[in-house]
């Protein structure tokens, strides 16, 4: 298996814990909010848990100990992005504010599921080339397991909950995004030898720069967000 840089896979296992943790306090009691505050409440969710999918699997890109050129093929690297979003946000507006019901519970983690699977595919073929081979088996694992984790997000994303099942929650199901871009890596046979082949880019930047310059833009927009949330919280306690 392709060897990884153990401190950017640590990073983007915390990129993904803390985007899940922020969008875990943005949809808490979400259903017993103002329909205008809790569509605040969802747009944000849907904004930190969309940058933590991306970040977290282009951190993860960096992690691998080859030369990687991030400029190959930039548009797929967009695509990915656009991706993470887009299913993230569609997946929680369709759960809120009708909840999680027989008929949209299923579409909703089909979607997140298929958008977590996207994101991690697109990003590799992104810098590797689109005419990967896959390990079906694998591949087929890993779309199973983005589906469990979308399963898993969903329903704990809207689960009544204190604070310390909010923490824990997010620390599990951050273990659980970062646990399936890696299955995606571990699904396509040859794919060191495959990057060795490509000329590395000579942007001068390094993978540990543009990985922390990931990080410290999703601790800004987490920030951002959670004091948001505080000070909504605070006004409402002082009102």
């Amino acid at each position: 298996m392709i060897a990884h840089d153990p401190s950017l896979v640590i990073l983007s296992i915390t990129i993904a814990i803390l985007g899940t943790f922020t969008a875990s306090v943005m949809t808490s009691n979400v259903a017993l909010l103002p329909r205008g505050e809790g569509r605040t409440r969802i747009v944000m969710a849907s904004l930190t848990l969309g940058s933590c999918i991306w970040a977290m699997n282009f951190v993860g890109l960096l992690a691998l100990e080859v030369p990687i050129n991030l400029t190959r093929d930039p548009v797929l690297l967009g695509i990915s992005a656009a991706i993470a979003f887009f299913g993230s946000g569609v997946a929680l507006f369709m759960l809120w504010p009708g909840g999680m019901t027989a008929g949209r519970l299923p579409l909703a983690i089909m979607l997140l599921g298929l958008s977590i699977t996207a994101t991690s595919y697109l990003g590799i073929a992104a810098i590797a080339g689109q005419q990967l081979e896959l390990s079906w088996f694998l591949a087929l694992i890993c779309a199973v397991f983005a589906m469990q984790s979308g399963l898993m997000l969903l329903v704990f994303l809207f689960l009544p909950r204190g604070v310390m099942l909010t923490l824990t929650g997010a620390i599990a199901l951050g273990l659980l995004l970062a646990a399936a871009h890696y299955l995606a890596i571990a699904s396509i046979p040859g794919l060191e030898e495959r990057l060795l082949s490509i000329p590395r880019s000579h942007t001068g930047i390094s993978e540990r720069h543009l990985a922390w310059a990931a990080t410290i833009m999703m601790y800004f927009l987490c920030s951002i967000c959670l004091s948001i949330f505080v000070i909504a919280q605070f006004r409402e306690d002082a009102g």
